[in-house]
């Protein structure tokens, strides 16, 4: 019987510690894609690309506390990618700690266009989405600039 509890509770453990912990971009893709409306990447004009930042604020644990976006993101691309409240519960329900960002605001850029195409049009109002790139609410803070996050088709799920 000792020896059963003891192989139950290796097993458990290895599972546990089994689970690789995703690339923070990883997480951020993911629930986006996760929220996404519709057919967006379908649907998506010729030539257009939506992109849009995302700042995070995490906790003294390093959890995601706050999600920040500007005010002046593109109606269409809000409605798309529901970039709302909504984006912050699917990250929270994750429950992951990335320590290496605790107290820290972080900010992520996302650029989200067809595979199909071959140009950006800058008519269609991407200029505008770079001027207005950092939300508002953490200009002047200490921020964490990552790498942009390029998205052409949808990403594989986390574990």
């Amino acid at each position: 019987m000792k020896h059963l509890l003891f192989i139950v509770i290796m097993l458990l453990g290895s599972v546990t510690f089994g689970q690789k912990m995703p690339k923070l971009s990883v997480l951020i893709s993911n629930c986006v894609v996760k929220g996404t409306k519709g057919e967006a990447y379908e649907n998506t004009k010729k030539n257009f690309a939506h992109f849009f930042a995302l700042a995070l604020s995490f906790d003294a644990t390093g959890k995601i506390d706050t999600l920040y976006y500007s005010s002046k993101l593109n109606p269409e691309t809000k409605k798309i990618y529901a970039l709302d409240s909504s984006l912050l519960k699917r990250i929270k329900t994750y429950n992951l700690s990335f320590k290496e960002y605790a107290s820290r605001l972080v900010l992520f850029s996302y650029y989200c266009y067809n595979s199909t195409d071959d140009s950006v049009d800058y008519k269609n109002g991407f200029l505008n989405s770079i001027k207005n790139l950092v939300p508002d609410a953490v200009s002047g803070k200490p921020l964490i600039i990552l790498e942009p996050i390029i998205d052409a088709n949808l990403p594989t799920e986390i574990n």
